[in-house]
């Protein structure tokens, strides 16, 4: 089994209804996107950049709500 793409894990970190899990799937999102960004072997497209970038500030906003 493969492991979740950093979309997968952004998506459940911004769906998580439990507060007390918030945090936990911010952080895994967080990680995957840090994971994609030092990722050598597949180099990033202009829009997966944008997209990155639109995730980061999402997830820091649900960080702190």
């Amino acid at each position: 089994m493969s492991a979740p793409t950093w979309q997968k894990l952004y998506l459940a970190a911004l769906l998580e209804s439990d507060p007390t899990q918030t945090p936990g799937c911010v952080e895994a999102a967080r990680q995957a996107i840090h994971a994609r960004l030092t990722q050598q072997e597949e180099p990033l497209s202009q829009q997966e950049r944008d997209q990155i970038d639109d995730a980061l500030r999402a997830l820091v906003r649900r960080k702190t709500a």
